[in-house]
């Protein structure tokens, strides 16, 4: 095996080390895999932009709807024009549903923009290790290798992968990582007891937000 595939596989290995039990064995064919690029990427529906909103383009009636509830139940928050959060953060939006007797039981999500990091920027080599580089297909099918909650979402961003574990779905566009946490909590019993499917719920959320079609 190539030394930069150790080397990759490593850094990989410590960033899943907090996802207890979800770890596998590397599959030495899957890391070699790259079948998983979406060959019919057409590009972009929302570019990266530095100061942009994740938020801009959902609405409360569209989650609303996703979840069956009013539209007055639904808030949504956007950190980055909050002075509770810093200010150089990546874009963002958080979901919140206010269901149950307090907040402890609301339903709570979010939406996370990370930006990809170019060849010429400092700590490029950790970045490509995370995936979040300009190459990054090597570094998604060595994740998905040693995840044994992950699997391969097909037609969606240049790539896309959902995690059950995590409950995450990620979609890669040109210039940057879609990470969608749908909207949960497992301290809801009514919430638990509709068995949600989690990783159809990201999906429409994408959608929603008009990153997809």
């Amino acid at each position: 095996m190539k030394m930069k595939l150790l080397l990759n596989l490593s850094l990989f290995t410590l960033l899943m080390s907090s996802c207890l039990g979800d770890k596998k064995v590397a599959n030495v064919a899957e890391m070699n895999d790259t079948s998983f690029v979406n060959t019919n990427f057409k590009g972009n529906l929302i570019n990266y932009a530095k100061g942009m909103s994740a938020c801009k383009h959902i609405s409360a009636s569209a989650i609303a709807k996703l979840y069956d509830v009013s539209s007055d139940k639904v808030h949504i928050e956007d950190p980055t024009t909050s002075d509770r959060y810093k200010k150089d953060m990546e874009p963002m939006c958080l979901f919140y549903i206010k269901d149950g007797e307090n907040d402890f039981q609301w339903l709570k999500g979010s939406l996370n923009i990370q930006r990809e990091i170019r060849k010429d920027e400092m700590a490029y080599d950790v970045a490509k290790a995370a995936g979040n580089g300009e190459e990054w297909e090597e570094a998604w099918a060595l994740n998905k290798s040693i995840s044994k909650s992950s699997e391969w979402v097909s037609d969606m961003g240049m790539a896309a992968v959902w995690n059950s574990k995590k409950v995450e779905l990620k979609i890669k566009f040109k210039g940057y990582i879609l990470s969608i946490y749908p909207i949960k909590n497992k301290l809801n019993q009514a919430e638990v007891a509709k068995n949600r499917d989690y990783k159809n719920v990201a999906i429409a959320m994408a959608k929603a937000s008009g990153f997809i079609k």
